[in-house]
């Protein structure tokens, strides 16, 4: 039992000192990502055991609140599905998967005792690389795609009870983002808005003077981002590139640590 309690408090220490490193070329995100959600089930998967023993219960009215707030800060990996028309023979993808920095409020509304509505304006920015390459010549050329996206998510919140100084939860719910940035002379350029949907797991660990909330969460794009009308456009030569594409569409993985 002491050694569960022991990895668990040097689990919340490494959270509490995270910072944003920096990653060297080819660094695969996507088995840092699957490492981190086993890490977040394990904790929870781990509760059961930790609710044998009663401890001392840090901010136990936390809860009762009807109305919470706090901020949050991130990390986000953006990517892109994208579909190819076969106008040409210009061939577009994303080779690679580049960190984000999210920041942002929260406003919660307990709506039952395991149900809350939660609502967490933010802000992301992101830089992603675009590789075009011609089949017929292997001619290629490479675009840096930044965007800085003014996120509304809107989500339920289920939880189950809390035991001890732990609480896990699933969370789903949709939002709708505006890029803030927008560049019309470049082979491909994106719509400003975007819908889409979400799914998180996560877990409140209730600190003496805070609640502290580690998240995991899954965002899937439902709109087509492609400009293909591309109005305004002054070099004609770029209409091929966006030609080749049918349909772009966002998706992305945050981990997103809240203060309460």
């Amino acid at each position: 039992m002491n050694n569960i309690y022991s990895k668990h408090t040097l689990f919340i220490r490494n959270i509490l000192i995270y910072r944003t490193p920096r990653y060297p070329s080819g660094t695969d995100f996507r088995t840092m990502y699957r490492k981190m959600i086993l890490t977040l089930l394990a904790c929870c998967l781990a509760l059961p055991l930790l609710a044998q023993r009663q401890g001392v219960k840090n901010i136990p009215y936390i809860d009762q609140r009807r109305l919470h707030w706090g901020f949050l800060l991130g990390v986000n990996t953006g990517d892109l599905r994208i579909e190819h028309s076969g106008k040409n023979t210009l061939f577009v993808e994303s080779p690679g998967v580049n960190p984000a920095f999210v920041v942002g409020l929260m406003g919660d509304l307990a709506l039952t005792e395991h149900l809350n509505l939660r609502c967490t304006p933010q802000l992301c920015f992101q830089s992603r690389e675009l590789r075009f390459r011609d089949i017929s010549t292997d001619a290629t050329r490479t675009q840096t795609l930044k965007t800085n996206y003014l996120s509304l998510p809107v989500s339920l919140k289920i939880a189950t009870h809390r035991v001890n100084n732990y609480r896990p939860y699933m969370l789903f719910g949709a939002s709708v983002d505006y890029d803030l940035a927008h560049e019309k002379e470049e082979p491909l350029v994106f719509n400003h808005t975007d819908v889409g949907i979400h799914t998180a797991i996560g877990c409140d660990f209730y600190l003496p003077f805070f609640k502290f909330c580690p998240e995991l969460r899954f965002n899937l794009g439902l709109l087509d981002m492609a400009d293909h009308k591309r109005k305004g456009l002054k070099d004609t030569s770029l209409m091929p590139y966006t030609d080749a594409v049918s349909s772009a569409k966002n998706k992305s993985i945050s981990l997103i640590f809240y203060f309460e």
